[in-house]
């Protein structure tokens, strides 16, 4: 734990501490998990690339808020949005609704959790089967993003971040006349045809 002082902050902490680095030597972050999802889903004809992209980032974007919000630490961020259970609702919305859309999304979301390798922790991929969400080191603001920017020493870390945003830069020259289409529909008509049609 790190050491605090009276006001509740925490004390700057070297970054070789093993520590404050530990739970984030191996954690993905926006590039791999947006950009390695997008060039997997090039090979699924059938998905909405924009939905499966929202989809790849979605336990992330419900996880971190909740952390702060109801653990009290952006630390706990892996939480209802990492497990088995909230992918099984998804996937099992989408085929009832039959809706593209929803199994794109669903798609991503699967996409994120092997990424983040959730098979190592059980706790979290199968609750409420094996119990609560296990507690984690409370840091703080600096030493959270601190540890962040450490774990992007790591190999296992910074390979696909790299590649993710390869496939990004790419993707967003390959596609740059589809994009700014489907933008001009939105502006021009309020709804997007292509994705109408995928519907």
């Amino acid at each position: 734990m790190p050491e605090r002082s009276r006001k509740g902050h925490s004390k700057a902490i070297g970054p070789m501490n093993p520590n404050l680095t530990s739970t984030f030597h191996r954690r993905m972050l926006l590039f791999a998990h947006l950009g390695l999802t997008l060039a997997a889903g090039r090979l699924m004809r059938w998905v909405d690339l924009a939905f499966l992209a929202m989809g790849s980032m979605l336990p992330d974007i419900i996880d971190k808020p909740l952390g702060l919000l109801a653990f009290g630490t952006a630390e706990q961020g892996r939480t209802f949005g990492h497990t088995l259970l909230f992918l099984m609702v998804l996937t099992a919305l989408a085929v009832y609704l039959k809706n593209v859309r929803i199994a794109s999304i669903s798609a991503g979301v699967l996409a994120h959790l092997v990424l983040d390798s959730m098979w190592k922790s059980p706790a979290i991929l199968f609750w409420p089967l094996l119990g609560n969400f296990p507690p984690v080191q409370d840091l703080g603001i600096l030493d959270y993003f601190q540890a962040l920017l450490y774990g992007l020493r790591n190999p296992m870390v910074w390979v696909p971040e790299t590649l993710g945003l390869s496939y990004l830069i790419f993707f967003a020259f390959e596609s740059r006349h589809i994009i700014a289409a489907r933008w001009r529909d939105l502006v021009a008509t309020g709804q997007d045809k292509a994705a109408m049609v995928r519907r």
